[in-house]
């Protein structure tokens, strides 16, 4: 993408533009052609070629494709996801996985070497910082119209974000109380499903696409809280991105989440949704845990730096170089 290539540009020697789709055919001839006489080949994702040889790194932020029920079905699932996971969990040199949860189902999954793994946490952007709640309202009103308050989902509209539930709990919580605030879900693009367009249609909801860092960053701290209703997750960076706003947080207790978010957050069973209305209502109802948990979260939110996401991928990384290094040296004294 456009905005990608721009970002990294900079950060880069050379920049190899690849026309290819993801998890094609066409991907899997072309990347070890872009590899070749790379020293370690990065793979950000399970997609990793699978004709190249040589040192790799291979990151899995989760198992999401064979883990959750609606995914796991489908010919998708069995005939390309599980089988990548497994040779790529096989072929790499080394493993990253952004939590412990994914690493420990890679192993019970997969049967993945544990050996082989680093957990290395995502990072919060830069863009997601404390600002005056004030200054944010306007931006969100000015720029989306959006009235504060309201509360907030970030992710896609993927079964396993559980949007249908969150938007039942919403609808509990207007029944109860008119007075509830709108729920405002920022979404990479509209959703597919119909049943879940039928009910958006009928709910006092804000859709929005598109959205830049700096523009979530003011839509996090206008927010009351971030929701987080998902049912799988690896990571959940949205919480942390909330967390890093000084906006609270409630989220799932399943998955990656729980270990995220830690004691930041006030949890619901997603299943629920009388569960997840009463999550939100109890941080509605009291300005002092909404503080508290701001609070708390920024605290937590500090522990996911860049600084400390890359340089722990830096040292497995350069743990791959050093063994190359090593074994070139041992050729060399054993050359005759």
């Amino acid at each position: 993408m456009p905005e990608h290539r721009a970002a990294v540009t900079p950060l880069c020697d050379r920049v190899i533009d690849m026309s290819c789709g993801i998890y094609s055919l066409t991907e899997q001839l072309q990347l070890p052609l872009v590899a070749r006489g790379a020293s370690v080949f990065c793979a950000p994702h399970y997609n990793v070629p699978v004709l190249r040889s040589g040192r790799m790194v291979v990151t899995i932020h989760d198992l999401t494709h064979i883990l959750f029920p609606t995914y796991r079905r489908t010919v998708r699932s069995r005939t390309y996801a599980e089988p990548m996971l497994r040779i790529g969990s096989a072929r790499a040199s080394r493993i990253v996985t952004p939590s412990h949860y994914t690493r420990d189902c890679l192993i019970e999954r997969i049967g993945a070497d544990p050996e082989k793994i680093s957990v290395v946490p995502c990072a919060v952007g830069g863009a997601f910082r404390p600002q005056a709640k004030e200054e944010a309202e306007e931006i969100v009103r000015r720029c989306h119209r959006i009235s504060a308050p309201y509360l907030l989902f970030v992710g896609s509209a993927a079964a396993h974000k559980n949007l249908v539930t969150l938007l039942n709990a919403h609808q509990l919580l207007r029944a109860k109380a008119s007075d509830t605030p709108d729920l405002v879900l920022v979404l990479p693009q509209p959703p597919r499903d119909v049943s879940l367009q039928s009910l958006l249609r009928k709910s006092p909801v804000h859709c929005l696409h598109a959205i830049s860092d700096r523009s979530l960053a003011s839509l996090y701290t206008a927010a009351e809280m971030t929701v987080i209703p998902s049912f799988e997750e690896g990571f959940g960076l949205p919480a942390i991105e909330s967390m890093a706003c000084g906006t609270p947080v409630t989220c799932s207790r399943r998955a990656a989440l729980p270990e995220i978010a830690g004691d930041s957050a006030v949890y619901f069973d997603p299943g629920s949704a009388d569960e997840m209305a009463w999550a939100v209502e109890q941080l509605l109802g009291s300005p002092e845990l909404r503080r508290h948990l701001a609070e708390q979260g920024l605290q937590r939110a500090a522990a996911f730096s860049g600084v400390r996401a890359a340089t722990a991928y830096a040292s497995v990384v350069g743990s791959l170089l050093a063994a190359q290094h090593c074994d070139l040296a041992t050729r060399q004294v054993s050359a005759p």
